[in-house]
């Protein structure tokens, strides 16, 4: 049979004592979280909002942030940073800078809270400031002069040979020396009387010259033949030997060739720098490159002025960023250079910060955000086409 417990006024003191302490710690664990959400709400609001406006570096350097004919700075790194701005609700300053070392120098002593553009993440750049989430797809590419007409064939004939140098100067040594020894061979006949269709028409040194060129092109007039034992033994040794030398000269020169014409037109991961006349813009991500893979190059102060020395055949080539060469070729030189598909590296862009800056959370946040849209894939689609 069931039965009703009793308690007595003690246990009931007791039991209500204990509900009060949970009810206590209860009450001060709501407050402490309450006041973290409140904390929370503070530093973010402290973070989106500013009292005074970003100060922003635009690095000068087209399509990504450049000064327009009237003045307005404009590129897809500016109109991206609006839409950060306005996500967050940020009032802001735009300095257009040429000169890459100044913009990270005035973010590590604080001249700019920021800074946009063909700003590429490298270790170099790393080491001395902050980036945020990466805001544009880039990579290294490489630039060529465009080649083309009658002129050009003749200079990529000349290169090959001169790349083949040593050989072609070893043939034409064998060559002399194999005439010289069958003119001296077949020179002891004309102090004798000879009999009727045995005289020798090698008879000097010109002559010999003139035999071992004849026979080793294969074409063989017969004018001048040798008349000796000896003379004939050397003749077959040299007939076989420029078989081979003309041979292994001819596969050379094509595979030379050839090589230029895949490297031309194929991507940029076949390209070979070695050995060429590179050119970069100081401080640009193509400068960091050449310089990792220790390859020697000359500095310009900017793009441009490297892309001329391109142009007018002072440099075999240039590297930069990819976006940055795809525009100014299209825009200016599409007439004069070419650049072969794909990158010599990836690599990303982002906004420069400083370092510790209170502006790097909210400015990640808002570009996860705008970069995920598929209004800003369009936006890079129109000003890059990939």
């Amino acid at each position: 049979m069931f039965t009703i417990p009793r308690f007595s006024p003690g246990h009931i003191g007791r039991f209500v004592d204990r509900a009060g302490r949970l009810f206590r710690v209860s009450l001060a664990l709501l407050v402490l979280g309450l006041c973290g959400v409140a904390a929370t709400g503070v530093a973010f609001a402290a973070e989106t909002r500013r009292s005074e406006p970003v100060r922003v570096a635009v690095y000068d350097v087209p399509p990504y942030g450049y000064v327009q004919a009237d003045g307005a700075i404009s590129g897809i790194s500016v109109d991206l940073w609006r839409r950060i701005a306005g996500e967050m609700g940020w009032q802001f300053e735009l300095t257009p800078v040429s000169d890459m070392d100044a913009i990270l120098g005035g973010l590590e002593h604080g001249r700019y809270d920021a800074a946009i553009g063909a700003i590429t993440i490298t270790p170099d750049r790393a080491e001395r400031v902050d980036f945020s989430y990466p805001a544009h797809r880039s990579g290294v590419a490489v630039a060529f002069r465009r080649e083309t007409g009658l002129v050009s064939e003749l200079m990529s004939y000349a290169a090959a040979a001169a790349d083949l140098g040593a050989l072609i100067f070893a043939i034409l040594t064998m060559l002399f020396l194999t005439g010289i020894v069958m003119w001296y061979i077949e020179r002891p006949n004309r102090s004798a009387p000879a009999e009727a269709g045995t005289e020798s028409s090698v008879v000097n040194l010109r002559d010999g010259i003139y035999w071992a060129v004849v026979t080793m092109t294969t074409v063989g007039y017969g004018d001048k033949t040798p008349k000796t034992h000896y003379g004939r033994l050397i003749a077959i040794v040299w007939m076989l030997s420029s078989v081979v030398l003309v041979s292994l000269l001819s596969t050379s020169m094509v595979s030379r060739l050839t090589a230029e014409r895949v490297e031309s037109s194929g991507g940029a991961a076949t390209v070979d720098l070695v050995g060429k006349t590179l050119a970069a813009a100081v401080h640009s991500s193509g400068a960091e490159y050449l310089d990792a893979m220790h390859l020697p190059y000359t500095k310009y102060q900017n793009l441009s002025d490297a892309l001329d020395a391109l142009a007018n055949g002072q440099a075999n080539a240039v590297v930069n960023s990819v976006g940055a060469l795809q525009y100014f070729i299209a825009n200016r030189y599409a007439k004069r250079v070419q650049m072969p598909q794909g990158l010599l590296a990836p690599a990303y862009m982002a906004v420069a910060l400083p370092e510790h800056s209170a502006l790097k959370k909210p400015i990640d946040r808002a570009l996860m955000k705008i970069t995920a849209g598929a209004e800003w894939r369009a936006l890079e689609e129109r000003f890059f086409g990939h």
